[in-house]
């Protein structure tokens, strides 16, 4: 059977992804939307938000974003995508052996989950080490929990704890961040402990070491844009995001970003809707005039 050919391919169905989909979709171009997961990305992961229009939890408006693609003409597909090549067309592969090409692609792969950086990090997944309060707060029920990190997705994590951990300190490396009901400290986890599950943290603090005791860490640091697919050409920033123009390109002709994965990036939803409308804008332009 022969490979099908896409006007656009959008790798990530978080929500810059789905709604670059969607608008690309209503502009009249065929559009195939890959991710490794279900649709939603880090929606799917988080409780109540108000930084949008878009009223409701993470699943629910992940729920509606994904149906408003599908009545769009979206076509959903599941698959990591392990390799990019060409120049237009561009072929793209997945881990299990799918390929798709497309005349242009959108990445919106958003980031990796976050690491401590910690050698017996790996002992305490699932043990006190989360990555999902939304998923996760029930356990830590009138127990103190720590959310590493601070600023976008991480804000939004340590509201999901108010009412529902005894106490929430955030650690993070930037001074002078604050939430109501969140104790806020400037420094580094350095060390984990615990023989039944997390029981204590060790930080480094204005030049210092504290022991912490706390159930859980929820881990907003340490992640990496999830690009490690695309070519080593592509012009990224220090810290491995995508750089883009104003208009959402990259340095490649007809390949585009949009959301987290993005050099410059907030991790706010409204931020990620705002690239998915503007890069969805920008592809449908370039097609046009290819």
């Amino acid at each position: 059977m022969d490979t099908p050919t896409y006007d656009v391919i959008v790798i990530g169905a978080g929500p810059a992804g789905l709604t670059t989909a969607t608008e690309a979709a209503r502009a009249g171009l065929k559009v195939f939307c890959l991710d490794k997961l279900a649709p939603g990305g880090a929606l799917i992961n988080l409780g109540e938000l108000h930084d949008t229009d878009e009223m409701g939890n993470g699943p629910d408006i992940a729920s509606r974003m994904t149906d408003d693609a599908t009545v769009a003409g979206v076509e959903l597909g599941f698959g990591e995508v392990s390799s990019v090549t060409g120049s237009g067309p561009f072929d793209i592969e997945t881990t299990d052996g799918e390929k798709h090409t497309a005349r242009a692609i959108v990445v919106a792969t958003g980031m990796n989950k976050g690491k401590l950086g910690l050698p017996n990090e790996e002992e305490y997944e699932g043990r006190g080490i989360s990555h999902c309060a939304h998923c996760d707060a029930p356990l830590y029920t009138g127990l103190p929990v720590i959310v590493a990190g601070a600023g976008g997705w991480a804000d939004l994590e340590a509201k999901e704890l108010v009412g529902v951990a005894s106490e929430i300190t955030m650690i993070d490396s930037k001074p002078g961040h604050a939430l109501a009901d969140v104790r806020s400290m400037e420094g580094r986890i350095v060390g984990l402990a615990g023989s039944n599950g997390l029981e204590s943290v060790t930080v480094e603090t204005a030049g210092q070491r504290k022991t912490i005791p706390t159930s859980a860490v929820f881990v907003y640091v340490g992640q990496s844009p999830a690009a490690e697919f695309l070519p080593d050409s592509l012009a990224r920033d220090a810290s491995g995001h995508i750089v883009i123009d104003a208009e959402g390109r990259t340095a490649m002709p007809m390949v585009f970003a949009a959301g987290d994965v993005r050099a410059g990036a907030r991790y706010h939803l409204s931020d990620a809707i705002a690239d998915g409308q503007r890069a969805a804008q920008t592809v449908a332009s370039a097609l046009k005039k290819s």
